[in-house]
This record gives C-alpha cells, sequence and structure tokens, in this order.
C-alpha cells in the first residue's frame, strides 16, 4: 500500500514539474504581447493617510479621504513611465480659545472654533521598476515620481479664515504590488505604501509637508 501512495505521489510530482516546464516553455515560444511591445496599464485607488514631520505639527490626524489615479505605459524590459494625480485632504477642528488673528497687517484678539484643512492636488511623472514580466499575475514593484502639487491651507477661526495656496515641488517614492489573478488578465487590484513630501510651509505648518499613504484599488492592463 506504502509503495502505491509513495508511486502516485512521485506521479502527481512529475505531472506538475512537467506541466510547469510546459507552460515555462510556451511562454518562451509563444511571448505574450505584453512581453513584446508597449503596453498600458490604469489604476485607480483609495487611501488613507498619515502626517508626519511638519505635517504633523499643522494636522496630528489620519486622513481617511485620499484617492489616487494612474496611467503607466509599460516597457517589454519590466519598467514603465507614467502619470499620476488624486486629492488629498485632510482636516482637525481645536477647541474655542482666544487666537491672536492677524489680516491684512492688523492684530485682532478673537475667540473662536480653529478649524485647520489642507487639501493637495498632486501632478507628478513616475518611473517604475516591476520584478516579474508585464504578462505575470502578480507584479511587485518599486517606484520613484516627481513634480508638484497645488496646494491649499485653509485655517478657519470661526467664520475668518487664513489661507494660502500654490503650486509647490513634490516628490513620491512608492513600493506596491498588482495582482491580476492569472497571466494576461486585464482586471486586477493593487495595493501601494507611498511617502510623499510636498515642499510647502506656512504659519503652523513648518519645513514641509510629507506624508505616508496606504491605498488599495483596482488596476487594468491592455494592449
Amino acid at each position: 500500500m506504502k509503495s502505491i501512495l509513495a508511486l502516485i505521489a512521485l506521479l502527481a510530482f512529475s505531472t506538475a514539474t512537467w506541466a510547469q516546464n510546459n507552460r515555462d516553455d510556451y511562454a518562451t515560444a509563444f511571448p505574450s504581447m505584453y512581453q513584446q511591445y508597449v503596453t498600458f496599464n490604469i489604476a485607480a485607488r483609495y487611501g488613507v493617510s498619515m502626517p508626519l514631520g511638519g505635517q504633523k505639527g499643522y494636522i496630528d490626524r489620519v486622513s481617511p479621504t485620499n484617492f489616487a489615479l494612474e496611467g503607466e505605459w509599460l516597457f517589454p524590459q519590466r519598467f514603465s513611465i507614467g502619470l499620476k494625480t488624486g486629492y488629498q485632504y485632510t482636516q482637525q477642528r481645536l477647541g474655542r480659545q482666544v487666537y491672536s488673528y492677524s489680516s491684512d497687517n492688523s492684530g485682532q484678539d478673537v475667540s473662536a472654533v480653529q478649524t485647520r484643512t489642507l487639501s493637495m492636488i498632486p501632478a507628478m511623472a513616475s518611473l517604475s521598476y516591476y520584478f516579474a514580466d508585464n504578462a505575470a499575475a502578480i507584479r511587485p514593484y518599486i517606484q520613484f515620481a516627481g513634480g508638484g502639487a497645488f496646494v491649499d491651507y485653509t485655517n478657519y477661526f470661526g467664520t475668518l479664515a487664513d489661507q494660502k495656496s500654490g503650486f509647490k515641488g513634490a516628490i513620491a517614492p512608492a513600493i506596491g504590488l498588482k495582482y491580476y489573478g492569472k497571466r494576461e488578465q486585464g482586471l486586477g487590484a493593487e495595493i501601494q505604501a507611498q511617502y510623499q513630501n510636498v515642499f510647502f510651509n506656512y504659519d503652523f505648518l513648518k519645513n514641509s509637508s510629507p506624508s505616508l499613504m496606504l491605498s488599495v484599488g483596482i488596476s487594468y492592463r491592455w494592449y
């Protein structure tokens, strides 16, 4: 009986090995379109963002309002170039206090509830390297993005507001993984961890505005 079980196990192992080798041989003999030509990928993700550095001195709460949109040109050599944007918003309300508020170079003391807000719309170019070919079911990657972001800093003191906005430089290195379920499948899922630093500072937001965003979403590739 043991000999029969051992023979069955050996046969199953041999069959699995043969099937895997055949798949590898097939992929080599008949390479995917993804491995021969420039192809395309788009992704949309929702995320949560944690403030770091100077941003934590202004708003120290996790932001649940973050959306990312990205498009890529995938090259057969496992790298891609892309464009990415999105929308990021965070706020924090402080209890009623007496504040010294200045507007038009005139100072005054006001008793108010302070509501701190910060919104960003990034516009960046990205360069990614993938650790699996473009047709693979699982594609881990590293990425570096650079460009800028439109920033709106608005600190409300009741109905009064201290505001500054503008387009500032930004960088955003990231790591992530795309999962498609099987080779050459178009629709998949994606998870990404991104460090972002926007070179914006004003009043309570000192030095710069870094954050760490964790996001999940959908990814679609095609040729």
